[in-house]
C-alpha cells in the first residue's frame, strides 16, 4: 500500500518534470526537438529529435493535411507539456511572395495544431531572440553553429542527419540545421522556466 505522503513526493516529481517540444518550420523540412526539463534542479535533459518532410504530392490543402498529421503523431507521442516554435520572419528581402505565403501557410497551420492539443496557443520566438538566448559567446551565432552551441549546451554529440551510407551531410541546407533549429528553439524556452535568461511565456 502507498503511503499518503509518497503520493504527496510523486505529485511533486510529476510537477517538477516537464517535457517541452520545439519547432523550426519550413514548407520543406520541419525540424524538432523534445528536452525534458526539472524545474527543481533546473536540469535539463536531451530526449530526442528528428525531422519531418511535408509531402510535395497533391494540391496545397493535401499537403497540409498531411502534414498535420505527422505533426499531431509527433505531439500525441510525446506529449508536451509546453511547445516552442520559431516565428515567422516578418522580412525576408531574398524570398519570392510564393515562397513567404507557403512558409507563413504551414507555420500557422502548425501553430493551429499545437493549440488543438494545448487548448492555448503555443509560444512564438522570433530567432534573433533564440539565438541571442542561446549564445555562450557575445557573438551572436550563425545558422551553421547551431548544431555544436546545442550540443554543448545540452552536453551531447549532436545527431547529425547521416546519409544511407552513414556519412554526415554536410550541407547548410541538410536537415542537420532544421533539426539543430528545432533544438534551439527547445533550449530557448527550457532556459526561460529555468529562470537561466529573462523571457516571458504564458
Amino acid at each position: 500500500m502507498i503511503s499518503g505522503s509518497l503520493f504527496v513526493f510523486l505529485d511533486i516529481l510529476f510537477f517538477m518534470n516537464k517535457i517541452i517540444l520545439g519547432f523550426d518550420i519550413s514548407s520543406s523540412t520541419i525540424g524538432y526537438c523534445v528536452l525534458s526539463v526539472d524545474l527543481s534542479t533546473k536540469h535539463i535533459t536531451f530526449v530526442k529529435s528528428g525531422f519531418v518532410k511535408p509531402t510535395k504530392k497533391g494540391n496545397i490543402v493535401e499537403r497540409l493535411a498531411d502534414t498535420r498529421k505527422a505533426i499531431s503523431n509527433i505531439i500525441e507521442n510525446v506529449k508536451p507539456d509546453y511547445i516552442g516554435i520559431e516565428d515567422l520572419i516578418k522580412f525576408m528581402p531574398k524570398s519570392t511572395a510564393t515562397a513567404v505565403v507557403m512558409l507563413t501557410t504551414f507555420n500557422r497551420m502548425i501553430c493551429l495544431t499545437c493549440y488543438d492539443y494545448l487548448k492555448k496557443s503555443p509560444e512564438l520566438f522570433n530567432v534573433m531572440s533564440i539565438r541571442h538566448g542561446i549564445k555562450k559567446e557575445k557573438t551572436l551565432p550563425k545558422k551553421e553553429d547551431i548544431p555544436e552551441l546545442v550540443a554543448y549546451h545540452l552536453d551531447i554529440k549532436f545527431p547529425y542527419v547521416t546519409t544511407n551510407r552513414g556519412k554526415v551531410k554536410n550541407s547548410i541546407k541538410s536537415e542537420s540545421y532544421d533539426v539543430a533549429d528545432g533544438c534551439a528553439v527547445a533550449l530557448y524556452y527550457a532556459f526561460i522556466l529555468i529562470g537561466k535568461i529573462k523571457g516571458k511565456v504564458t
